[in-house]
């Protein structure tokens, strides 16, 4: 632990809706969060915006595919300072359907994944529920 974080500890604030919307817009990797029968299961991806949905690309039977539709989806995106025991957290809450492309090109999106591999199946996150944390140094 940074020293002065044991004498200086930060506080937490929360964010609001929009805030939480302007980071998910602004950075581009998160980790969706899916149940799974051997518990939870949290994987990073790289994704676009297309208001306050969530969209990205997988591949076909990915634990991800597998899991689109079956249950609820959490979404995270966060960055943190270690020195000076700072940062911030975005989590969305909803469910998760895959988009084709004609969806796509009515919302003008063409995500690009950072990874190499055929990844030809779009999954949108449509939200229920997006809040937001602040820890920033006192």
């Amino acid at each position: 632990m940074y020293l002065a974080a044991r004498w200086f500890p930060g506080h937490l604030t929360d964010m609001d809706r929009a805030e939480c919307l302007d980071l998910l817009d602004r950075y581009e990797v998160g980790r969706v969060a899916f149940g799974d029968p051997d518990g939870p299961l949290v994987l990073p991806v790289n994704h676009v915006m297309a208001g306050d949905r969530i969209v990205f690309r997988t591949a076909p039977r990915t634990a991800i595919s597998n899991h689109v539709g079956t249950g609820p989806v959490s979404y995270q995106i966060d960055e943190f300072d270690t020195y000076t025991s700072s940062g911030w957290s975005v989590l969305a809450r909803g469910t998760a359907k895959f988009v084709d492309g004609v969806w796509l090109k009515a919302h003008d999106l063409d995500p690009e994944p950072w990874a190499n591999g055929h990844r030809t199946l779009f999954v949108c996150i449509t939200p229920t529920e997006i809040t937001g944390r602040r820890v920033v140094p006192t």
